[in-house]
């Protein structure tokens, strides 16, 4: 019996066999875990997303053109006034030049209009009251009510602050296309004093283009070409 259960148990270890060795499992390399980062499927959905957003507005483009145009014509415009409009340092470049070209004029002969708005910037200038704002097609410069370091009361409580229904009337000027319209507006003949004309009809406070470049003007300006003629009663 005991030479029978040894044979049984020979065979049945040769029929199990012998197992194999475990293998050793080869780590993947640098750039097999870089592939494997989130942030590298991420980015290339999204530039696969990219891809066919491209692909969807060139053939939109080839089937309705004149709508593309209209497109790119409204980005370009875009582009344009963003890159035109104007900094706050221009503002206050064009503001020192009108205040200049005033100072170079008498009282008498500097327009009140021009002069009352330019010493009103000043004023608010020098009083830290001025406010820049880029608006991406346009810029704005408003009047703030007070100066940003000034610790009254009324200036900290929120409260008694300025309500957005008045801003539109604290706009001082528009910066558009590279220019400050309001500021040029009001330096438009500024060399000219309204208030000496102010007793005149009013069909002779304004001059037309007709009135300074007429027939009639041009007779004048060459007849005091001509030589002067003396009577012969003062000979």
């Amino acid at each position: 019996m005991a030479a029978r259960s040894a044979v049984r148990a020979l065979w049945r270890r040769s029929c199990s066999g012998v197992a194999a060795p475990p293998v050793a499992e080869k780590k993947p390399g640098r750039l097999e875990r870089i592939r494997n980062w989130r942030i590298v499927f991420w980015t290339k959905s999204l530039l696969r997303d990219y891809g066919e957003a491209c692909k969807d507005i060139v053939v939109g483009a080839k089937e309705r053109p004149g709508k593309a145009a209209t497109y790119l014509s409204l980005l370009a415009g875009v582009g344009v006034c963003s890159s035109t409009a104007p900094s706050e340092d221009s503002f206050q470049c064009c503001l020192l030049e009108a205040s200049a070209s005033l100072l170079l004029l008498s009282p008498w002969t500097r327009s009140g209009k021009s002069d009352q708005h330019v010493q009103r910037l000043i004023e608010l200038r020098n009083g830290g009251r001025l406010r820049y704002v880029n608006l991406l097609l346009f810029s704005l410069v408003y009047e703030a009510p007070y100066d940003p370091e000034c610790d009254l009361y009324a200036s900290q409580c929120s409260h008694l602050q300025s309500r957005w229904s008045d801003f539109p009337h604290r706009v001082l000027d528009i910066g558009f296309f590279g220019h400050w319209w309001l500021l040029q507006n009001k330096m438009k003949d500024f060399d000219v004093n309204e208030e000496e004309f102010a007793q005149l009809p009013a069909n002779m406070r304004t001059i037309s283009f007709s009135d300074l470049h007429s027939q009639e003007n041009e007779k004048l300006y060459e007849v005091k070409f001509h030589p002067v003629v003396m009577p012969e009663d003062l000979e």
